[in-house]
Formats: structure tokens, sequence, C-alpha cells
């Protein structure tokens, strides 16, 4: 019996809600639910633990560290920390290695990168970090880690106790125990990211460490070969060819199943930039960060596109890789400007991948995403880096079937070698482009059926490189157009619709005529006819079906009738009488011949036959003078006109008289 021990128990009663835990450095995917500690503030000589959080699914125990300040997980550098994290993996204090109130089978010592196996009572071993898979993430320095353990050597109930060595300060401490129940509190994801894209459209960037001109190695080719083939990117950025030359890789891609005519080695930098498209001009940002501006076809892309492929150099080299990050910032912002080395079209897409090494200060990252130089004085004030004033997107990538965001780790680990670290990035200008599917391609951690189904065998990236591909594919800016399949201008291409479509149409033209019409299509139709059918085909080939509705009306027939002293006509639309009247109905005031003009509504005219008036009985007074002047000669549509031959013509005389004649010769 233990005397003086306060036993923290977490039990899965107190885990309110499930989670999804991905070890990519970042932990907003914490719940705050979750299994912690909270340590005593200012306990420690050196930098001070603030507390830790543990969950785990059925593959994995999760931890998290937090502390007052940044550090280095496995170097001194910035704020010097030595931290380690002991297991009790049995739950018995009397087992193991006595420290801090438990029996500890195995001590993660990050700083020193190996692992204290005390599991034999008669001995103690010393492991590499890989033996229990740890995978502790950010790389860079931080204050918060998160870190995965294979579970699979503890049992249900595990004690745990941290401690970091030179401040000697202790989780938990003041004499009690954290006791950790597993309860599978995280959930990994279930749903494989396969390796064909959603879009065909959308544009795959691959960039890839290949360790060594690995594209020319005879040991490694073949390997090589099957990932370039699986990935099937539009442009990959590689890194590590520094003596791969042009013909090398028309070596290497002569062989693939996919051509890439397109390929800019830097034998200096070690960077080589292969792509589907040509490239439109080249620029060296440093010795270790080259450009390419990609020329996107124009049938898909209303944009080009800035690749650029870095390699700063690595590991306690931070001043070198600070220097690099200064240089992009000052590129970027060259190229957003007026002037200078370059002038890029306002939100002209810009990808920044490569092997960045970050794992050092974790000033060097927000360089890249904040825009913030360190060395002003040489590279500028610096500034935010995307179109709209806002950071670059960082794109974290995970396993196709795990939760888990590494690049790196060691080939052939063993004690006191570096843990797996996320070194391989893509970032991005997400105000003018965006992700759909983005992954990390490593053989190891796949299933039998992912890897038959892209032709790669269990162990390729492990033999290809000390890196593993990140695949990453962009929606950029794509053609405007028409994109309705029903549209007779339909753009199979384009993905935004700038309501230009253009529709076949059915329309009828509806004619009335008096007696022929010639219409569009060149016929002369001297009946009425609603079959006729003419296609007029637009400039985007579009039809327009237009059906003739024809009426042939026939000029009026009308007659004159009288009753008692009036005349009336059969009824029209307008009347113009012999004698000048242009009523339905007139009283003739002397006998004689009438006769009338008429227009129906279509404006189709019509003579009647001529009509003798006999019934009136004239009155002449003596002061009547029976001499008529002839006032006018008019023809059938009371226009005026001379005498003419052959011609039916009125002539209307001072006393209204009206007499129509037609003199034949």
């Amino acid at each position: 019996m233990r005397i003086g021990l306060l036993l923290l128990f977490y039990f899965p009663s107190l885990v309110l809600s499930q989670t999804t835990i991905k070890i990519d450095g970042f932990f907003d995917d914490w719940s705050t639910n979750s299994n912690t500690y909270i340590d005593d503030s200012t306990d420690s000589q050196g930098i001070d633990l603030l507390g830790f959080s543990v969950c785990n699914d059925n593959e994995y125990l999760y931890v998290k560290i937090r502390l007052a300040d940044e550090i280095d997980l496995t170097e001194p550098f910035y704020n010097p920390a030595e931290v380690m994290i002991n297991i009790d993996a049995d739950n018995n204090a009397s087992t193991g290695f006595s420290t801090n109130n438990i029996g500890s089978e195995y001590g993660i010592n990050f700083f020193d990168k190996f692992i204290f196996d005390d599991t034999d009572p008669n001995m103690v071993d010393t492991l590499s970090l890989y033996d229990l898979y740890i995978i502790p993430l950010p790389t860079i320095t931080s204050d918060e880690f998160e870190i995965a353990i294979n579970r699979s050597l503890f049992s249900d109930t595990i004690a745990i106790s941290i401690r970091e060595f030179i401040g000697n300060d202790f989780m938990p401490d003041n004499g009690s125990v954290f006791t950790y129940i597993f309860n599978n509190c995280s959930t990994p994801t279930t749903t494989a990211i396969d390796f064909s894209k959603n879009d065909p459209k959308n544009l795959r960037l691959m960039t890839y460490n290949v360790w060594s001109n690995g594209l020319i190695n005879n040991n490694r080719v073949d390997e090589h070969r099957r990932i370039f083939a699986s990935a099937n990117a539009d442009i990959i950025t590689y890194q590590e060819c520094g003596n791969t030359t042009y013909n090398d890789v028309l070596g290497f891609l002569n062989t693939s199943p996919i051509y890439y005519p397109y390929i800019y080695p830097d034998l200096n930098s070690g960077n080589l930039t292969i792509s589907k498209y040509p490239s439109l001009q080249s620029w060296q940002v440093t010795n270790k960060i080259d450009a390419e501006l990609i020329d996107l076809p124009d049938s898909i892309y209303s944009t080009d596109i800035l690749i650029i492929n870095g390699h700063p150099p690595c590991c306690s080299n931070n001043q070198g890789r600070q220097e690099n990050f200064d240089a992009f910032i000052e590129f970027i912002h060259d190229a957003k400007t007026v002037g200078g080395v370059l002038d890029l079209p306002i939100n002209t897409p810009i990808s920044f991948s490569g092997d960045m090494n970050l794992v050092g200060y974790s000033e060097q990252y927000y360089t890249i995403v904040n825009g913030t130089v360190s060395d002003t004085a040489t590279f500028g004030s610096g500034g935010f880096p995307d179109w709209d004033n806002t950071p670059l997107k960082d794109q974290v990538c995970y396993f196709n079937e795990k939760d888990i965001a590494y690049t790196w780790d060691a080939s052939n680990p063993s004690a006191g070698d570096y843990p797996p670290g996320r070194l391989d990035f893509v970032f991005f200008t997400n105000s003018v482009m965006s992700v759909d599917k983005s992954f990390i391609i490593s053989t190891e951690h796949m299933s039998a059926s992912l890897l038959s189904q892209n032709n790669l065998l269990w162990n390729d990236t492990k033999i290809a490189s000390d890196h593993f591909p990140v695949i990453v594919d962009f929606v950029l800016p794509m053609l405007t157009g028409c994109t309705d399949p029903g549209a007779c201008n339909y753009n199979s291409l384009a993905t935004i619709n700038d309501s230009s479509c253009v529709y076949p149409t059915i329309s009828t033209d509806t004619q009335v005529h008096c007696d022929t019409y010639t219409w569009i299509d060149g016929n002369t139709y001297a009946a009425s006819n609603n079959t006729a059918t003419y296609t007029e085909t637009n400039a985007v080939g579009c039809d327009s079906i237009i059906t003739l509705d024809l009426t042939v009306t026939g000029n009026p027939i009308s007659t004159i009738s009288q009753n008692v002293t009036d005349l009336d006509v059969t009824i029209a639309y307008s009347y113009n009488w012999s004698t000048g009247e242009t009523t339905q109905t007139i009283t003739p005031t002397a006998n004689g011949w009438y006769w009338c003009i008429v227009t129906d509504v279509n404006g189709c005219i019509g003579d009647t036959s001529f009509y003798e008036v006999t019934n009136i009985v004239s009155v002449i007074s003596e002061a009547t003078n029976t001499d008529r002047k002839l006032l006018r000669i008019t023809d059938m549509l009371g226009q005026e006109t001379p005498y003419r031959r052959n011609t039916t013509l009125f002539y209307i005389y001072d006393d209204g008289t009206v007499e129509k004649s037609i003199i034949i010769e």
C-alpha cells in the first residue's frame, strides 16, 4: 500500500463526445472534453509545463503537451528544454523504472531522440523513437506539441508522467498520479482518399524530394517510375536533383506511361520542375528557390499559374532558411507590384511547394505564411503575400488512409535519429484558387487494395526516398461560357456560366395578304398556308424554326343596293364613292351611274359594279346654270390623274356629279 499519493483517474464516462485527432501540428481538433491535466503554474526553474491532454483511438495513444514558452522538442534551438514522457504500460508502480510515483516501462526522451525500454527488470534497453512509432508535430518550435504513440504495447489502463529536465518540472506533481483508461475518444476518418481527380479540369501538383538524384539511381528508379505514374500530376516540383540533367529526365520520362514535354532542371539548386504545359518565363529567386510561370491552356483556364519550387538549407542552418524565405517574400511582392524583376497579372495563382526543411524556428514558417520579413534592410518590409493582403494557405495533407501528416522519416532508423516530421509543404494564394483534394503517398501505410488500384508496391516510397510525395489538386479560375448542355453554344470546358447560353427557338410568322405573298423562303404563295417552315442557323449553330401562318383574303367583293333614296354598299372598312363621299351610305342627288371603291380591314381594295339611279326628278330653276365645269379627274384610288387611255377614270364636276368612263383605243 502506497501512502500519500493522489490518484487521478480518467474514465470513459468523462469523455462527453468523440472527435478525430489528426496529427498535423495544429490543435483545433482536440476536444475540450479530452482527458486533461492542468499543472501548477510557475513551478519550474526553466520552461514551465502547463498541462497535457490524452486521447486515443484503436491504433494510437495521443498526447498533447502545453508549455509556457516555445521550444524545439528535439534540438536546443531557441529555448533549450528536455522533455520526457514516461508511460507505466501496465499501470503497476512496482514494475519498470520508478519515477514520479509510477513504474515506467517506456521513457520517451525527445531531446536525445530515443526510448528507455524498462520492460525487462534485468536490463535497460535503448530503442529508436520509431520502435513505438512516435510521431511528434510540429517540427518547428512551438509552445504546444501533439504526439502519436503506438498503443499496442500498453494495457487498457496506463499511468503517464511528463518531465522537463532543465527546469525539473513534473506533470503531475505534488505526489499525484495520472491514470488513463483507454476509451477510443478519437474516431479515425474512415473514408480513404483515392488517387483519382474529382474533376479532370483540376490542376494536380506533386512535390517530392527524391533523395540524392533518385530519378537516375538504378537502385530506386523503378519505384520512382511507379510513383510518378500513379500520381498522374500535371506539374511536379522535385528536389535533390542536382546531378540530374535534362537528358537524364528525358530518359526517366520516356519509359513512363505519361510523357511531360516541358522540363526545367536547375543543377545549382537541385530543383527540377516538369509540367504538361510550357513555361512562359523562369526565375532563380535564390540558389535554393526557382520559379516558373506556367502557360495553362486558354481553352480550360482563364489564368496562368506561378509555380515556385523550394529546397532551403536543412537542420541547424536557421539563418540560411530565413534568408531564403525573406527572399521569397520579396519576390512575391515584386510580382504583385509594377516594376522590378517581374509583373504578374493581378490575381495570378501562386503556389510555393517543396522540401522546406522547417525544423527550426517557427519564425521561418510565419515568414512564408504571413510575409514577416526578418532582414527588412535587405529584403524589404514584407507584408501578407496573398493578392487580397491575407496570409498564404498552408495545405495540410494526410496519408490516404491515416490521419497523419508527416512527410519525412528516417530510412533505417536507430536510436538518436530524428522522429518523423512534416518537412514538405504546399503553400498557395487561396484568394484566387482552392484545393479540391490532397494527400500524401506513403505506400507502407496503404491497404493492399489501394496499392493494387494504383499499381504500387507496399515498399515503393520506403525505397524511393526518405520523403513522401505530396499531392494537391487545385481548383483554378476556369473558362467562362455556357454551361448548359441543352444550349446550342454549350462549352464542356467552361465551369462558370456567363449567361451567354443560346437555345433553339420555334416561332410562327403570321401574315395576312390580299392576293399573293413572297416569304423568307423565297416562295410566292397565292393561297393561305400554315405548314411551310424555314430554319435559320445563327453564328453559334443554333436553329430557329419559323412556321408560316398565311391568310390570303382576296380583294373584297362589294355590291350597291338602293333603299328608296339612299345607296348602300356592302360593309367594308373604308369607302370612296364616285361622288367623292366616304360613308357607307350616300343619298344620290341626280340620276346616273354610281360606284364605290371599298377597302377592307386588311387593306385590300375592291371595286363595285356600276349602279344606275333613275328615280330622281330634277327641278331646274331659271337661275340654274346648266353648264358643268370639270373639276378634276381621279383614278380608282381617288388620286388625281391626267387623262389616260385604257384606264378607268372618274370625272368630277362642279355640280356634284361624277362620271366613270374608260376610253379603249
